[in-house]
């Protein structure tokens, strides 16, 4: 029985990834390192920030020393903040599936590498706060996807949240993802992953458990289909 449903937030609900390479690079440039979309999807997309600029500043054999990296970070966090002033546009499919699983009374949750500030800026723009239980942020995990941490906090905050029900399992609980690194995510915290192509193609997903093109095409009823 599928009882919590787990969102990534960049590209699953915010078409939000062209926006984060853009700050990523503009953050870089400022170093005088180059950046392309390619390097980026390839090698850095699907990491919180403090890694994907210490991987990407080790990868170019320059100094990664914590105050740097936090520098790069806040630089990176500005410019993806002031991007999104004018507002982010939202996966289609999304406000349907989470209209759909409140009616069936699953419980739905985000676990991102994005910041905390970021996700609820986008949130707060779209109105769309209200329909998720718990946040797991870069800022709450020591360990980014692709560690299972992020995903075992959301579950342990969830359950906590109970008041006495009976506790959600990880066999319970389907992860919407857009990256390898989240699917690796996922599975090895002992849950199922459907992969929206949405950032990389079909075949480059293909250790999820599903894969579909958007979530325009997605029901309740195959998400719990993937838990059987």
């Amino acid at each position: 029985m599928l009882r919590l449903i787990i969102f990534d937030f960049d590209g699953v609900i915010a078409d939000s990834e062209k926006s984060h390479f853009e700050s990523f690079r503009a953050a870089l440039e400022s170093e005088g390192l180059s950046f392309n979309w390619a390097e980026y999807s390839q090698k850095y997309l699907g990491y919180e920030d403090t890694e994907a600029f210490y991987r990407k500043l080790t990868d170019s054999g320059t100094s990664a020393t914590p105050e740097r990296i936090k520098q790069l970070c806040q630089r990176k966090s500005a410019q993806f903040l002031q991007r999104m002033q004018g507002g982010c546009v939202i996966m289609a499919g999304v406000v349907d599936i989470l209209d759909r699983a409140r009616q069936q009374g699953i419980i739905c949750a985000i676990c991102s590498g994005a910041k905390r500030r970021e996700i609820e800026f986008i949130l707060q723009q779209a109105q769309l706060q209200d329909f998720f239980a718990q946040i797991v942020s870069a800022d709450d995990v020591r360990r980014g996807k692709p560690d299972p941490e992020g995903y075992l906090l959301s579950l342990t905050r969830i359950n906590a949240s109970l008041n006495g029900q009976e506790p959600i399992r990880s066999e319970q609980s389907v992860v919407i993802e857009d990256s390898f690194w989240g699917i690796e995510a996922a599975h090895q915290a002992g849950m199922r992953c459907l992969a929206v192509a949405t950032t990389y193609l079909s075949e480059q997903l293909k250790d999820a458990d599903a894969v579909v093109k958007d979530l325009t095409c997605l029901t309740v009823e195959q998400l719990e289909e993937i838990l059987n």
